[in-house]
């Protein structure tokens, strides 16, 4: 029997769905995937050179596509796969893993920023509401997800609701707009004034399970969306809030591409895996059925698939990539780093972004 290993993100949103969707793959083709999780902070920060070695297939971040083509870390996927499901996933799902003409990766998951709370909790659909709703909560009963990591996702987010636009508009080759950074900064300042310190060390998973009852959180207005927690309607989903007047924005995208390593001993069997995994039909019907955040289109648009879908899909459309050029996710990390520091002791905007794109310089990835 042909056997395969691949490595995913412990989470049930990860887990679930891929190990029903390999048993019904190994039903039909007789070839059986075990998979092993590692956590998320793994997940968004560890190389994918230093796992290829180990699996055949690899859940990713799509940051990392720059640094693991360079690293000749990932098989291309065929590019006529590509061809045919163009316009088969949500928002910039597939273009995430698109670099140098070659497919990197096929999106399995699809993620962004938006908003989340204990259901019978409003969900303000403005940033002037929802300081108002964070006034009138209190910091006991508010949370964000603001570890390094998140805290950086929320700042871009930020950016982009007072700056919508494509690739996104605010940041160039040269760095970050200022007045765009320092705009967003200023909505940060009042939003983290207005919750626990606690903050400052939470994950989504983390708050999520706040509001799913495990905290005494009812509310958070920026994090990662997880359709887990949605399944039995102890939270409730939002598109993120807008700035400005507009009646819509995106947000940070997230979620999670299959590839296949460049030193699996059976890549053709890994990539047509990926291949099944990703497709529309098993990704809007096991993959779903199994607790499964799909990129898939047919899934989000399925009035079936649930509220989470359908709440938070304007915003999903609409949502913006991080750069995924060689040595970004080392710039994400110490950039979330100092982002994190410098909130914390009260740097000003000016000095925010001058360090910030002093960094993205210094990482050659302009």
């Amino acid at each position: 029997m042909t056997r395969l290993r691949g490595l995913t993100w412990d989470h049930p949103r990860a887990i679930d769905p891929i190990v029903r969707t390999s048993a019904e793959y190994e039903a039909r083709t007789g070839i059986s995937v075990e998979w092993t999780a590692r956590s998320l902070e793994e997940f968004e920060d560890v190389p994918l050179d230093e796992l290829a070695d180990e699996f055949d297939l690899l859940a990713i971040d799509h940051p990392h596509v720059g640094d693991a083509a360079r690293a000749g870390a990932l098989a291309p996927l065929p590019l006529e796969v590509l061809e045919n499901r163009a316009t088969a996933y949500v928002g910039p799902s597939l273009r995430s893993y698109v670099w140098e003409n070659r497919l990197m990766a096929l999106p399995v998951d699809a993620a962004c920023m938006v908003s989340a709370a204990k259901a019978g909790t409003d969900l303000p659909r403005t940033w002037p509401d929802v300081l108002a709703q964070l006034a009138a909560l209190g910091p006991a009963r508010a949370l964000l997800a603001a570890n390094p990591t998140h805290l950086w996702g929320t700042l871009l987010s930020m950016c982009e609701a007072v700056r919508p636009g494509d690739l996104p508009g605010w940041w160039g080759d040269d760095g970050l707009d200022a007045d765009t950074v320092s705009e967003a900064l200023a909505l940060l300042r009042e939003v983290l004034a207005l919750l626990p310190e606690r903050s400052f060390e939470a994950n989504p998973i983390q708050v999520l399970d706040e509001l799913a009852g495990a905290g005494p959180a009812l509310y958070t207005p920026l994090v990662f969306g997880y359709c887990t927690y949605a399944r039995d309607r102890r939270v409730v989903f939002s598109d993120a809030p807008v700035a400005g007047g507009r009646m819509a924005t995106g947000s940070l995208t997230g979620g999670v591409g299959l590839a296949v390593s460049a030193r699996s001993a059976q890549p053709q069997e890994a990539a047509d895996f990926v291949v099944f995994a990703t497709s529309p039909e098993v990704q809007a019907g096991v993959y779903l059925a199994a607790g499964g955040q799909p990129a898939a289109a047919r899934a989000w648009s399925d009035p079936l698939a649930g509220e989470f879908f359908s709440g938070t899909l304007s915003t999903m459309q609409q949502s913006f990539l991080r750069p995924r050029v060689p040595s970004y996710p080392r710039y994400q990390r110490v950039a979330a780093s100092a982002l994190h520091d410098m909130i914390r002791a009260g740097a000003d905007d000016a000095r925010i972004v001058v360090r910030l794109n002093n960094l993205w310089a210094g990482a050659h990835v302009g």
